[in-house]
């Protein structure tokens, strides 16, 4: 018995294939004059259910019928957003696990997920590209603000079309062991861990003037900062002069207009 013949999932997959064509129209003028094929949306709920929306219609009836769980990289990066309450995460390179290979055989490649964790649900809007388009992440990260814009109109409009009063119509992994709900400690390691799974180079920061790009360099050096490193560990580790580290971070207090300890307050919070 495949995973969507049971009557719930059943129910759910036809509410989100009804729903596809108006998630397509809110979306279409957004996504096509960047090059994006698919945009999606999904509210993970603490309790295992979950809504999940795309434009992509063989790709939810292949979710429905197919998919078991979140997927590692997904599951983590949902975990890491509890942990921060609102996160933003490009896709890996190569695909990872069974989840992102799925999404790669369905067109979808090169994407970008935001997450924000409500206080009983976790929503995501994922966007992404055809395979070609190994060049995006540049515009994702040039664009943010237009996507955090785009997320915002798409949830009003959202709300007058998503209705879930009905709880069959939202969906139930059959394994409920890997909840997005999980709580972790996280200590300086594992925290640098899931900041360098994160594959784009540059931090986005919201600065005192508005959002500014902190450079690889100056990214790297935060990151190791926030860890613990001292400037002198850094420079090792990055293979710099001690001097060129403290310039990097001198540059990224100027770009942003905040002390260093604000700074680090941010890369830690945010991880992103």
């Amino acid at each position: 018995m495949s995973y969507c013949e049971t009557k719930k999932n059943k129910i759910a997959l036809e509410y989100s294939i009804e729903k596809a064509k108006d998630i397509k129209s809110i979306s279409d003028f957004f996504i096509h004059p960047l090059g994006l094929t698919t945009f999606g949306y999904k509210r993970v709920y603490l309790n295992g259910q979950y809504l999940f929306l795309s434009t992509n219609e063989n790709w939810l009836q292949y979710h429905y019928q197919n998919v078991n769980d979140h997927g590692t990289f997904f599951q983590e990066a949902m975990d890491t957003a509890h942990l921060n309450h609102s996160y933003k995460v490009l896709w890996p390179s190569t695909s990872q696990d069974h989840f992102l290979q799925a999404l790669n055989h369905f067109g979808m490649w090169h994407g970008i997920n935001f997450y924000k964790w409500r206080e009983d649900y976790l929503e995501l809007w994922t966007f992404s590209t055809s395979y070609d388009r190994g060049g995006i992440s540049q515009i994702y990260i040039n664009t943010l603000t237009h996507f955090e814009n785009f997320i915002n109109h798409f949830n009003l409009k959202a709300n007058e079309i998503i209705n879930i009063n009905d709880q069959e119509k939202l969906a139930q992994f059959e394994n409920k062991s890997h909840n997005s709900s999980q709580q972790h400690d996280i200590s300086s390691n594992s925290l640098l861990q899931i900041i360098e799974q994160i594959r784009i180079d540059e931090i986005m920061v919201n600065g005192s003037n508005g959002i500014v790009s902190l450079t690889k360099r100056e990214s790297e050096c935060l990151k190791l900062l926030g860890t613990g490193k001292s400037v002198k560990e850094i420079a090792n580790i990055l293979e710099i002069s001690p001097r060129t580290v403290e310039s990097y971070i001198n540059l990224a207090k100027e770009k942003t207009g905040y002390s260093k300890s604000k700074l680090l307050n941010i890369i830690q919070s945010a991880a992103a």
